[in-house]
């Protein structure tokens, strides 16, 4: 991996930075943006803390990359803010809630660079879910700092108005700003090693093996389907529950139904061939592969989480929708939707197809060039 020295070089237009290259949907978007906004004549720098993760060696042609090798990402703060003062960028945006924080302190130390923080999971959630520094020092902290950043965006409407609330920030400050579709990959192959999964039709999970997105319930709701449905369930990610979920399958007797494939970079190849997408978050931002799935053409059923799915699927029409960690809620849908997925398919494809015009990777790369552009005006930077 190439690194240039930012402050030999020309200043760059935007600091893009993440936490990591962890293969999360924030990261991905991460990603896609700094691609994007390179490609349209931006000069950018991805800014890492820590430099690990699936993503790691994905090629970014003409984006600068810079790892800051922060011992942990909460403790990436210092390391940013010698960047922000070395490099001095026109414009500064974060993504997860780790560095937006340190975005914020690294505005208190650089107050004339323009600061974006984009907020992608729901605020207000189960304590058990939380971003443990929300559980010990509450939302005072980010309350402080996000204050004086100039913009601060949500992947949905509702996670935007939730940030003005929870951040008492002024509407001018706070605006929604939609992931992307991410675009197709050049090939739809599974593998001879990944063909077995598919021996019978397959409910897809996609997703960190993380108590966030529930797979616990959605594992009880499988247990309760098999008894009557021939089906797989095949789960793509990795993350800390992963042993305790494999014992859950096993215990319920699916472990020859249950795949844990791990983390994998052919997920669009499962999404087609996938007879459903299933999502059982508790809660969301604008969930990625909610999007990847509607472009895919994979019939849905969603929790009703906060926030994301219920604006994705247009209030349910575009997949079934139902209440947060109710399984038996969750089998029926799963069910009645098995039982429709072949009726009026091509009227819903196209349906789809008119509703994801809006996250068409040209639609939101323009959305964020002018927003940065808007920003770097405001704030005099030449």
């Amino acid at each position: 991996m190439s690194h240039v020295d930012s402050s030999a070089a020309v200043r760059p237009d935007l600091a893009l930075f993440i936490p990591s290259y962890a293969g999360g949907g924030a990261e991905r978007v991460a990603l896609f943006v700094a691609q994007a906004l390179a490609d349209a004549g931006m000069r950018v720098d991805l800014v890492v803390a820590c430099g690990r993760g699936e993503l790691r060696d994905e090629p970014l042609a003409g984006v600068n990359k810079v790892e800051l090798g922060a011992v942990t990402e909460i403790l990436s703060a210092p390391g940013w803010v010698r960047y922000l003062k070395r490099v001095r960028p026109r414009c500064a945006m974060s993504l997860v809630h780790t560095s937006n924080f340190s975005s914020g302190i690294g505005k208190l130390f650089v107050p004339d660079v323009p600061v974006i923080v984009s907020q992608h999971l729901a605020l207000r959630c189960n304590p058990s879910n939380q971003w443990w520094f929300r559980r010990w020092f509450g939302f005072g902290p980010e309350r402080f700092v996000y204050r004086r950043v100039e913009r601060v965006t949500g992947v949905s409407q509702g996670l935007a108005d939730e940030a003005a609330e929870v951040f008492d920030l002024p509407p001018h400050k706070v605006l929604a700003l939609p992931n992307p579709r991410h675009a197709q990959s050049a090939s739809f192959e599974i593998t001879a090693e990944q063909e077995p999964m598919f021996e019978k039709p397959v409910l897809l999970a996609v997703g960190r093996l993380t108590l966030q997105k529930d797979y616990a319930m959605l594992l009880r709701a499988f247990a309760d389907l098999s008894s009557r449905r021939d089906l797989n369930l095949v789960i793509l990610g990795d993350g800390s529950e992963r042993a305790l979920l494999e014992a859950q399958a096993q215990a319920l007797g699916l472990s020859q139904r249950v795949f844990f494939a791990g983390f994998v970079d052919n997920a669009e190849a499962f999404m087609r061939r996938a007879r459903m997408f299933v999502m059982s978050s508790r809660n969301e931002g604008l969930p990625m592969v909610l999007i990847e799935a509607l472009g895919a053409g994979t019939a849905i059923v969603s929790t009703d989480c906060p926030f994301g799915p219920r604006e994705l699927l247009d209030g349910g029409r575009l997949g079934r929708l139902t209440p947060v960690g109710d399984a038996e809620s969750f089998a029926a849908a799963i069910e009645a939707e098995l039982d429709e997925v072949d009726v009026g398919h091509e009227a819903r494809r196209a349906q789809r197809a008119e509703w994801m015009q809006q996250f068409e990777p040209e639609v939101i790369t323009a959305r964020y060039l002018s927003l940065i552009q808007e920003v770097i005006e405001e704030a005099g930077s030449t």
